[in-house]
């Protein structure tokens, strides 16, 4: 772990967060079966835009830094609404980097402050295709509650 470096803040570190993001979307392209048009008209820009213009919102930013190469290899992005509903909104690890225990150390941290901000409710969503990452989430006592479903427009 002395080779990773944890970084956190806000709306400042998003455009640091861009490559990583605009990975995770590119794996949900690749892995929706019904809505990869979605994730290919997905754009960085509008989603920051998103953040940076709901006022009602606070945003928290974690990215990790290999040291050694000196290249952000993950982040998380952690938000909570007006209602105090706290979400993971966005996790992403480098693959390569997986087996280091890096994501328990993003969830950790965006879980504390979720708690620190006494939201009333914790919430992820997981993009269909990406299914594979329930069981991850359950570890921290995450668990389907509703399946919202989307009509194709074709």
């Amino acid at each position: 772990m002395d080779n990773f470096e944890f970084t956190n803040g806000n709306i400042e570190l998003l455009d640091l967060v861009q490559p990583l993001w605009e990975k995770l979307n590119k794996h949900h392209k690749i892995n929706s079966n019904y809505f990869s048009d979605k994730f290919k008209n997905l754009n960085f820009e509008v989603r920051k835009n998103q953040f940076i213009n709901d006022k009602n919102l606070k945003l928290k930013v974690d990215l990790i830094k290999d040291k050694e190469k000196d290249l952000y290899i993950g982040y998380c992005i952690s938000t909570i609404n007006k209602d105090l509903i706290g979400e993971v909104d966005s996790l992403f690890i480098e693959k390569e980097y997986r087996k280091y225990g890096l994501g328990d150390k993003l969830m950790n941290r965006a879980l504390e402050w979720l708690n620190i901000n006494k939201v009333k409710t914790k919430i992820i969503g997981v993009a269909e295709g990406n299914e594979s990452v329930l069981e991850f989430y359950k570890k921290y006592g995450f668990y389907k509650r509703r399946v919202i479903l989307e009509q194709i427009n074709e």
